[in-house]
């Protein structure tokens, strides 16, 4: 089928494992909270409960590398803002024509799939519920929403009170085109705010829905930072001072995907959590040493306490290594010397924390 072609050449994998993890690490993975931030699963594969020879992951796999929250994303148009390929996609994908014609719709159309991947996973899969004071390694694997772009907000705020009871705990402003939100860093203009998105800022807030930053502009983040008054999130990124190549061709690359360092800084400062992504492109290699480099320079930059995993696994991006590779992530950092209080807030309370308090209202 055209989707599973599509996944297969998009989603691809350095390392297939099995990773090797000394059984201390494995237990110390196992009894703590790990959270993905970002998780594009839902754009690229109508099943998830079976285990796969490719893509990055399904509920099999999630179990096997501890995985406890995964933050699941939709998006509805790409990779510009007409939506050139999305319509095609999404119909291989089984999204009905009929919702094609409205991004609110094609939106609902994803969240429907993961509400029957949750009815059809015999308890193995939850939506996470903000009033979840507590979570349980090893128990249901709970997920949340993020909305990349805000396109399926079709410039109505009444919209995100709709999303966020469908589960939406998250909404970047941008994605890898410009929106009428926010310019893109990898957008044909690449600029700031628009009153719209500054409106979007303020009633994100107001609902208890997480502002990403993710994808966007330097200028539309040092923008959107003085008007934030909560705590809030760059979902997924990596740094130009490690990876900065540029494209002839496109402008989607490093030097326009990753942040440098003085905007990753300001954004922490200004109370942001920073989720690193794992993408071979944009950590500058293939290697688990690339990941850890990249771990380690976000804890340099902002502290322990605002650096988390953004792995923007099933995201189109080469990755080195699917879900199962998450306990050898932990036993790379614990060997590169972090402390064992440092990995589990980066790899799942860091995130739990800024869920939990962004679901007070």
């Amino acid at each position: 089928m055209i989707d599973r072609a599509v996944d297969r050449l998009l989603n691809r994998t350095v390392s297939h494992g099995p990773f090797a993890v000394r059984p201390e690490v494995a237990a110390f993975h196992a009894a703590m909270a790990v959270v993905d931030l970002l998780v594009g699963t839902p754009l690229f594969r109508r099943s998830f409960l079976k285990r796969l020879d490719h893509g990055h992951v399904d509920l099999p796999r999630a179990r096997e590398g501890g995985l406890d929250v995964a933050g699941f994303t939709v998006a509805t148009r790409f990779p510009d803002l007409r939506g050139t390929l999305s319509a095609p996609h999404f119909t291989a994908l089984g999204i009905p024509v009929r919702r094609l014609g409205d991004d609110l719709a094609i939106a609902e159309a994803f969240l429907d799939r993961i509400d029957g991947w949750i009815a059809a996973s015999a308890g193995r899969l939850a939506w996470w519920s903000p009033g979840e004071a507590l979570l349980i390694p090893g128990d249901a694997i709970r997920c949340i929403a993020g909305i990349q772009g805000g396109h399926a907000l079709g410039g109505d705020l009444r919209r995100i009170e709709r999303l966020r009871a469908r589960g939406v705990r998250m909404l970047a402003l941008a994605h890898v085109m410009d929106t009428p939100m926010a310019g893109s860093g990898t957008g044909r203009q690449a600029g700031g705010l628009t009153g719209f998105g500054r409106e979007a800022i303020a009633e994100l807030e107001r609902c208890g829905v997480l502002v990403d930053l993710a994808h966007a502009s330097v200028a539309a983040i040092r923008e959107a930072l003085p008007l934030l008054r909560r705590p809030f999130v760059l979902s997924h990124t990596g740094f130009t001072a490690q990876a900065g190549g540029r494209s002839r061709w496109r402008p989607y690359a490093p030097a326009t995907r990753n942040l440098p360092d003085d905007v990753v800084r300001e954004a922490g400062e200004a109370g942001g959590l920073i989720g690193v992504t794992l993408a071979t492109d944009l950590v500058g290699g293939r290697s688990m040493d690339h990941v850890v480099r990249a771990f380690a320079h976000a804890v340099a930059l902002l502290g322990p306490e605002r650096v988390a995993l953004g792995s923007d696994f099933d995201g189109a991006l080469r990755m080195p290594f699917d879900v199962t590779g998450l306990p050898a992530l932990t036993q790379a950092l614990l060997d590169a010397g972090f402390g064992r209080d440092v990995v589990a807030g980066i790899l799942g309370e860091n995130a739990l924390r800024l869920l939990r308090g962004a679901a007070v209202r």
